[in-house]
């Protein structure tokens, strides 16, 4: 079941959620931290095994000039999403801006903070470099949805590093994202797909 809710009287980002096999209660803790963020939400039933035909669908939905995802396992900093936006508005020639991001256990206690200024080289080599709140731009997003659509595992990679080649990448030295650490992480269970790669390779 789809559902899209306007979180702010003038919602400036469209966010998608996809929803899968979480924990109901860390689903109510992200959709709790987002109180507030000028954000129109939109949440979608995720589909097992092809996390970008998902995302795809999820980047589809609404009209607003920039885009973003949360998890349901993860919280946030409702704040954060009105600074990424107007980073965006200060320098039109960035695509994308994200910020840094709080690792927290199961419990939700944190674990300490990952600070992600940005590297070119380790946005190539690392899944997890360009990984807080992260924002982009519909226009450098909508292109690239279809190189995304048949993956699984890497496909939050492969999209931001196809749009990252489309402009600037801005980097907030702010917590965004409480990046919740446990063992169901769809990280730690799919197996690489080396055609994320491989569609990087060809374009």
């Amino acid at each position: 079941m789809e559902t899209t809710l306007d979180l702010h009287p003038q919602p400036r980002i469209d966010v998608h959620l996809l929803t899968l096999d979480e924990p109901q209660h860390w689903r109510e803790e992200c959709l709790a931290s987002l109180v507030g963020a000028p954000i129109r939400l939109h949440l979608l039933p995720g589909i097992p095994g092809r996390v970008g035909q998902a995302r795809a669908a999820g980047f589809a939905r609404g009209a607003l000039p920039l885009v973003s995802f949360v998890d349901p396992d993860d919280r946030y900093e409702a704040a954060a999403f009105a600074a990424l936006a107007d980073a965006l508005d200060a320098y039109p020639q960035a695509v994308l801006a994200y910020t840094d991001e709080a690792l927290i256990d199961e419990h939700g206690d944190s674990l300490g903070v990952r600070r992600l200024a940005y590297s070119a080289l380790q946005h190539a080599h690392s899944a997890s470099h360009v990984h807080g709140l992260i924002v982009m731009r519909r226009s450098a997003v909508e292109p690239v949805l279809t190189r995304i659509a048949d993956l699984d595992a890497g496909t939050d990679w492969l999209l931001t590093r196809l749009v990252a080649r489309q402009g600037s990448v801005l980097h907030l030295p702010l917590v965004g994202r409480h990046w919740r650490q446990h063992p169901n992480q769809h990280h730690r269970r799919a197996l690489p797909d080396r055609r994320a790669m491989t569609h990087l390779e060809r374009s």
